[in-house]
């Protein structure tokens, strides 16, 4: 009985940091470029999105539909 607890108690040790792993997209405010890190920063970023993401994928998704997230367009002035 003691063994089995033991191991339970091993393996949720193990797994617990995988189950809170969050991830933060980040927009460098030098560059206005995002990506996304898993540590919220400490200096020359901005969080933008909804804040910290349970999994990558869904970082991923929500990034690519944020506006601040996307490069600028050029416009071209048709008079020229």
């Amino acid at each position: 009985m003691s063994r089995r607890l033991l191991l339970g108690v091993a393996i949720a040790i193990v797994a617990t940091p995988a189950l809170c792993a969050q991830f933060y997209i980040v927009r460098n405010d030098a560059t206005n470029q995002c990506t996304i890190v898993e540590e919220p920063p400490t200096s020359g970023g901005t969080i933008v999105g909804d804040g910290a993401y349970g999994d990558r994928a869904t970082a991923e998704a929500d990034m690519k539909t944020l506006a601040v997230c996307t490069p600028p367009t050029t416009q071209i002035d048709p008079q020229r």
